[in-house]
């Protein structure tokens, strides 16, 4: 399950650094699963056609970059199950606070919005005591 009140919030800040990762994960919180294959087309399509810059990608890159970085560590991160060999991508849940940080993030990439990192970070300790954690 994608961090919850007593998981590591500097996993998850890492594993987000990335807009390719953050991408992934904007899908697979609405599909649940996907192929390396559709998530290449969709990261390449966002780099190229969504927010921010404008910025030209090759689809192959995006693919060989999905497959050896971003997938295996968001894989790591606990956010996602990676079947390298099949090429499926399952994402793993999402907490109520990853879902509050997930939800700030993609605000903050389509839109003017800034991240709060110190009202998430509170809401993050506040989930781990309703928790009893």
């Amino acid at each position: 399950m994608m961090f919850d009140g007593g998981g590591d919030p500097s996993r998850l800040f890492r594993a987000l650094a990335d807009p390719d990762r953050r991408v992934v994960l904007y899908y697979l919180r609405e599909h649940e699963s996907a192929s390396l294959e559709t998530l290449a087309d969709l990261v390449t399509g966002w780099a190229e056609a969504g927010p921010g810059p404008d910025r030209s990608v090759a689809r192959d890159d995006v693919r060989a970059g999905l497959h050896h970085v971003h997938l295996p560590a968001l894989d790591a991160a606990g956010l996602v199950s990676y079947d390298s060999d099949g090429g499926r991508v399952t994402c793993d849940g999402l907490s109520p606070t990853g879902e509050a940080v997930l939800d700030a993030a993609l605000a903050a990439d389509t839109t003017e919005a800034t991240v709060d990192l110190g009202r998430l970070l509170a809401a993050a300790d506040d989930a781990g005591a309703d928790d009893g954690g």
